[in-house]
């Protein structure tokens, strides 16, 4: 990517975190009206004009329809959830990462994650436009980030905590048996769809 299309990107970028801060303005407009609501209920519950029981089954109900909705949508904005220092965070995972890559083809470098703030007010690690603030993947479905030639991560020293924390060992997705060098049979699987939801299983993702 030249001066160019980093600057454009940059641009971009600024733009949308606007947008998602504005986003952000609603959603406290709307828990506020959603207070209004609440006390209401709690008002119309005292005086006998309605059960909270059916109406907390119903609530329930209807929440997790929405949050459905909105996940194969892919509405709104996402940040790692808890958030670390990336560049304090301590992992003890080491991985022979190079002497395996013919064998796993860095299929970790296709886990999808959300990024931390400290992620994006850096402006280092790229997110995803279309699904904030994912980390950002390449039509061939590995990360933005890695180096094709040598497959190695070209931003390391930034890398993401979920990066850093990441341990393939017990990923029954990419290996049936780490120490004896077998892949698993489902590993085709996060080749198969290039922007699926392939999501890390560890570190705040």
């Amino acid at each position: 990517m030249n001066f160019s299309e980093q600057k454009k990107r940059a641009e971009i970028a600024e733009g949308l975190r606007y947008t998602h801060n504005r986003a952000n303005s609603n959603t406290a407009k709307l828990l506020e009206v959603s207070s209004f609501a609440y006390a209401a209920i709690e008002l119309l519950a005292e005086k006998g004009l309605i059960d909270i029981e059916v109406l907390d089954r119903k609530k329930k109900e209807i929440a997790d329809r929405l949050v459905q909705k909105f996940q194969q949508e892919g509405i709104g904005a996402a940040y790692q959830d808890p958030e670390h220092d990336k560049y304090t965070f301590e992992s003890s995972v080491e991985i022979d990462c190079e002497s395996r890559l013919h064998l796993c083809k860095a299929a970790c470098c296709r886990l999808r994650f959300a990024l931390s703030h400290q992620d994006v007010d850096e402006g280092i690690v790229q997110w995803d436009f279309a699904h904030p603030y994912f980390i950002a993947s390449d039509e061939d479905g590995y990360c933005h980030h890695l180096d094709r030639g040598c497959m190695n991560c070209s931003i390391h020293s930034n890398r993401p905590v979920p990066c850093r924390a990441y341990d393939c060992r017990n990923d029954k997705r990419i290996w049936s048996d780490f120490e004896q060098r077998i892949v698993s049979p489902d590993l085709n699987k996060l080749f198969a769809t290039t922007h699926g939801n392939n999501e890390t299983e560890e570190s705040g993702t």
